[in-house]
């Protein structure tokens, strides 16, 4: 289904980046990982059997604007071109009103959030447009649209995530570029389950819920579905 594409991942080692992985590589397409820690990179590739050929493991700070501009280039020198930035990179914090919240906290949401998705699609997008073909996917969450207590700068750096995207969406009209923000609710990872012992993860949404939603974004009956905020809220 995606033979012959190149894909890039960002917050590959995070609770969603290696389902979206396991999916790309078993779809056909050649991946491009980043995350902060290289060997946790590698480990993936070793996990999910995909072969060197199809494989390259990009560790880059993403809220350096230049140090992704250069892992791009890599990662184009290596395969030509980049088709698919699925950037997942991101974090949470919460549990505190607006009043309560410290500057540092919407500093750290904005750079991890919405600096990192800005920097990835900055770098992509000049190769997508020039092969006039090309999938974006961001990762927004229901808060970005539904306020929600307790955590308006988390909401706040996801809202800013969607309106990059729709934003994308209308610059790319036309190029063969869509791009697209998923809005997972509560997501069943690890982490998540810790923290929450006592809820029902059965009404999460699952990391090869969203992978299997990313799949069809980046396939060719998807190419009249851009600038959409789609809601993965499974049953929480």
């Amino acid at each position: 289904m995606l033979t012959g594409k190149i894909a890039w991942v960002t917050g590959a080692t995070g609770g969603v980046g290696p389902a979206v992985i396991k999916m790309l590589a078993d779809a056909g397409a050649t991946v491009l990982a980043s995350a902060r820690n290289e060997a946790e990179i590698a480990a993936l590739a070793t996990e999910h059997g995909i072969p060197a050929q199809r494989w390259l493991a990009l560790p880059v700070d993403l809220t350096d604007g230049a140090a992704v501009q250069a892992a791009v280039a890599r990662g184009v020198a290596r395969f030509g071109r980049i088709d698919i930035l699925v950037a997942v990179a991101g974090t949470w914090r919460g549990g505190m009103t607006v009043a309560e919240t410290d500057p540092a906290t919407l500093d750290l949401l904005w750079r991890v959030n919405v600096q990192t998705a800005f920097n990835a699609c900055r770098a992509v997008l000049p190769h997508m447009t020039a092969h006039g073909w090309g999938r974006i996917i961001t990762f927004g969450a229901r808060a970005a649209v539904a306020g929600q207590a307790r955590s308006a700068a988390y909401a706040a750096s996801k809202a800013a995530v969607l309106a990059l995207t729709q934003s994308i969406a209308a610059e790319a009209r036309g190029d063969g570029v869509t791009a697209n923000t998923l809005l997972p609710s509560t997501i069943d990872t690890p982490d998540n389950r810790a923290a929450m012992p006592a809820a029902d993860w059965s009404k999460w949404v699952s990391p090869e819920q969203i992978a299997a939603t990313v799949r069809f974004l980046c396939s060719d009956e998807a190419a009249a579905l851009s600038g959409a905020a789609i809601p993965l809220y499974a049953r929480a």
